[in-house]
């Protein structure tokens, strides 16, 4: 079989060097290119392969194996649509060229195949004789192998198409034909029934008919009974006789009917023989008409066909004639395209002489530019700068006018204290005998116990102080956050003022865009200002935290001071008690007095010895001086900061670490030279007294209560501090959810932002956004109502796009509209508008 394919090939190729073509075209490994092939077609049948689908077939191909199979794939479609178009032969059946083998490998088997199909072209051509004419030239073997080719190819066709005769009969009239058919198909089955079965009868009767043969046999014949015995000859007028008529008048009987039946059913079968020979002219005069039927079928087809042609030249003939306007409007427009070129060729001469001359003037106009720039930078500093010093200002006459009324205090707290001195200089006596028992009555651990509460309540108070610094930290904090925000404000307003004069000023374009890019430039600044307040303010809500836990353990620590402190009185009562037995039961009176009574003073006319009030007394007042001198230091300290004169240092007070026993001796020197204590007189300078009781504390008490007073004005202190912590606590949680919303609202714009757009976002227009089945979201310019309830994507809103290009839902823009003008009634106005709810909308 290869060798076949092989001979066959090579004969293909011989015939297909008879057509003189100028590709290479010599062996199979030439031919795979599919040049000389495509040139044959176009040789064999010029007016379906045409000059241009020949310039489509690529000629230097070399080992390109896909240029190749392009190629040969165009040769094959082409040939196959001149089969099917204009030779109306179907090619199913006839396996199609692997095109792959023949650009690889030069496969001779495939390149048969496709060479067949270019020799059937060129048998069934327009000029088929010619062609068959140079075969009947060649030799005798290579025209054996192409006849054989042609064999097969006709093969191929005539088994996969039927008659043209046979498909216009099936297709003409077919139903009546087939009804027709089974007419006389179903009686002739009744016919052929109806004669099987007189067949059937006949044979029966036949039957019959010899058996009654049989039976006249046996009578003739000598008689013979049932036992074998010979019964005798039969005689007239016997019984047998008799007998034997019968059954032969019976017999004869039925011979008749039989006859009859017989002679019936020769009839029928005669009658029906004619109805077949009928029914069999009917067949042949039918298949007379369905021959004639399928030949005016067939001329029925061709007029058809070339009724199409005709529809078909007839539109072609249109569309020609529109292309041939078509044409002349084209030539009309290029004429006009010409003209208009020649005008622009003009006009960009013009322009370049133009450029030429503006050349000069670019440079110059750069120059203004920068300098322009320039200015507006030192501009914005010199504003930045102003704006500090205001700042300053505001916050040194603030400083001023706090210093003022500390002085006043002061002045008013000095005014009183040399009253008090006046007084205590008046008060002053000879106690030197006393100030030995008062030694011996107050205790070191006492002092001790003083002392220390004196500290602690200076430290609370410096504590205390460190929170106001804190507080005031805060709220300068705020107010630059404030300052950033309306710098902000006025930057959005000069942008919204530049943009709307853009329309406007044409000319002015360069200036507004460069302003417009410092505006935006400040905006990120300040954007930047923002968020570094922003970690400020939550730097100082950690202090905060921390000061609150520190005021935690405060209180700790005072509730554990207030209980030392109890227990230090009871202490001093003991030793009182010891140290003057006398007293103790004066002591006890007291303390039941004082549950009874509710006027003690009133009623105790000496129940202390007069040393005891005089001690009581000086305490009480140098704890008060000193209480007020503190206080002073405190309030001088919160006011001058770290930087404190020499005097306000020299005169706080110095813990010192000293032992017991120096105390204890010291002690007494340090009443001596510092306190004097006030004598008890009931008339002094011979003026009696109306209360001797307020002229000298004898209640052992006056101390607790003393001590009482300074617990209750820390308590003061300490809830005044929680009290501004918690306001400073309030505006921090208040600016951390207006810091919340305003990142979630950027959040949502950045959303809207990243949507997918295909048209140019104007600022201050709605548009709609939508979610697609895939998840994407896009912006359109259509509303679920232009859709008319046909939109297959989830709708999600609208939003509008303001000037800072931040995205605002439809249902908030009359808030913002509303609040836009405000703004613009409260620059156009001055500050002091009053705010209008109506307009805000809140």
């Amino acid at each position: 079989m290869e060798n076949e394919k092989v001979e066959l090939c090579e004969s293909l190729i011989k015939w297909l060097q008879c057509l003189k073509l100028s590709g290479a075209h010599g062996n199979a490994r030439e031919m795979s290119d599919g040049v000389a092939m495509a040139q044959a077609l176009n040789q064999i049948a010029p007016e379906h392969f045409t000059d241009s689908w020949l310039s489509k077939i690529k000629t230097d191909v070399s080992h390109n194996w896909r240029l190749k199979v392009s190629n040969l794939k165009k040769v094959v479609e082409g040939v196959f649509d001149y089969y099917m178009d204009v030779l109306n032969l179907n090619l199913s059946d006839f396996a199609k060229p692997d095109v792959m083998r023949i650009a690889e490998k030069a496969d001779k088997a495939e390149l048969t195949r496709l060479l067949q199909l270019i020799l059937g072209c060129a048998v069934n051509c327009a000029e088929k004789q010619d062609y068959i004419t140079q075969i009947m030239e060649l030799e005798e073997s290579l025209q054996r192998n192409i006849m054989r080719a042609l064999q097969d190819l006709e093969e191929a066709w005539q088994g996969s198409c039927p008659p043209i005769s046979t498909i216009s009969i099936q297709q003409f009239d077919v139903k009546a034909l087939q009804e027709e058919r089974d007419t006389l198909a179903q009686k002739c089955h009744e016919m052929e029934s109806q004669i099987a079965f007189h067949l059937e009868e006949k044979t029966t009767m036949q039957q019959e008919i010899t058996k009654l043969n049989q039976l006249v046999e046996k009578m003739e014949s000598p008689a013979i009974g049932d036992d074998g015995t010979s019964i005798g000859p039969v005689q007239l007028g016997s019984a047998r006789y008799n007998d034997l008529r019968k059954q032969l008048d019976s017999v004869k009987d039925e011979l008749l009917q039989a006859e009859t039946a017989r002679d019936d059913l020769k009839m029928k079968s005669r009658q029906q023989e004619i109805e077949i020979i009928n029914l069999q002219a009917k067949v042949d005069e039918l298949h007379q008409a369905s021959v004639e039927l399928s030949q005016l079928k067939d001329e029925i087809d061709v007029l058809r066909e070339a009724s199409d042609k005709l529809k078909i030249y007839e539109t072609q003939l249109a569309t020609y004639k529109k292309k041939l306007e078509d044409h002349s409007d084209l030539r009309k427009q290029v004429k006009m395209l010409e003209e208009r070129s020649a005008e622009y060729l003009r006009q960009n001469i013009q322009h370049e002489e133009d450029s030429k001359k503006y050349s000069g003037l670019k440079g110059q106009v750069e120059l203004y530019k920068k300098e322009i720039q320039e200015l507006h930078l030192k501009l914005d500093t010199e504003i930045s700068k102003s704006a500090k010093i205001e700042f300053e200002l505001t916050n040194m006459e603030g400083n001023l006018s706090a210093l003022q009324r500390e002085k006043e205090n002061l002045l008013i707290e000095r005014d009183t204290l040399r009253e008090t001195c006046d007084e205590l200089r008046c008060t002053q006596g000879s106690s030197d005998s006393t100030n030995t028992i008062s030694r011996e009555i107050v205790s070191p651990t006492l002092k001790d116990r003083i002392d220390r509460l004196e500290a602690e309540n200076k430290a609370l108070r410096e504590g205390q102080g460190g929170q106001t610094a804190l507080a005031e930290l805060l709220d300068e904090s705020q107010q630059r956050t404030e300052k950033l925000r309306e710098q902000l404000k006025q930057a959005n307003q000069k942008i919204l003022t530049l943009t709307q004069g853009q329309t406007d000023e044409s000319s002015a374009k360069g200036n507004l865009v460069g302003q417009l890019r410092q505006a935006l430039e400040l905006n990120e600044q300040r954007a930047s200002q923002v968020e570094e307040s922003q970690l400020q303010m939550n730097n100082l809500q950690a202090k905060v935290a921390q000061l609150e836990t520190a005021l935690a353990n405060r209180e700790q620590e005072l509730t554990t001071a207030e209980t030392r402190f109890r227990k230090c009185m009871e202490k001093t009562k003991e030793i009182i008690k010891s140290l003057d037995p006398r007293l103790a039961s004066e002591v006890s009176l007291l303390d039941q007095g004082k549950a009874a009574d509710p006027e003690p003073e009133a009623r105790s006319g000496g129940g202390m010895s007069q040393t005891e009030e005089q001690l009581v007394t000086s305490a009480f007042y140098k704890l008060g001086l000193a209480r007020q001198r503190e206080a002073i230091d405190a309030r001088l300290a919160l006011l001058s900061g770290s930087g404190q004169s020499f005097l306000a240092r020299q005169r706080q007070p110095k813990m010192m670490k000293r032992n017991l026993k120096e105390d204890t001796t010291l002690e007494g020197e340090n009443l001596m030279k510092k306190v004097n204590l006030v004598e008890r007189n009931h008339s002094p300078f011979g003026v009696s007294l109306v209360s001797a009781s307020r002229v000298g504390k004898h209640d052992s008490s006056d101390i607790v209560a003393l001590a009482r007073e300074i617990s209750t004005a820390d308590e003061a202190l300490k809830h005044r501090a929680t009290g501004k912590l918690s306001v400073i606590l309030e505006q921090i949680r208040f600016l951390q959810q207006q810091a919340a919303q305003i990142i979630k609202e950027t959040e949502a714009s950045k959303s809207v932002h990243e949507a997918a757009c295909n048209f140019k976002k104007v600022p201050g227009k709605s548009y709609h956004l939508y979610r697609r089945e895939s998840g994407q979201k896009y912006l359109s310019m259509l509303s679920p109502e232009d859709w008319s309830g046909k939109c297959s994507h989830e709708f999600l809103g609208t939003f509008r796009l303001e000037h800072d290009h931040s995205w605002t839902p439809q249902e908030l823009t009359q808030d913002v509209d509303s609040k836009r003008l405000w703004s613009e009634r409260l620059l156009e106005h001055g500050l002091y508008l009053s705010f209008d709810v109506g307009i805000l909308g809140t």
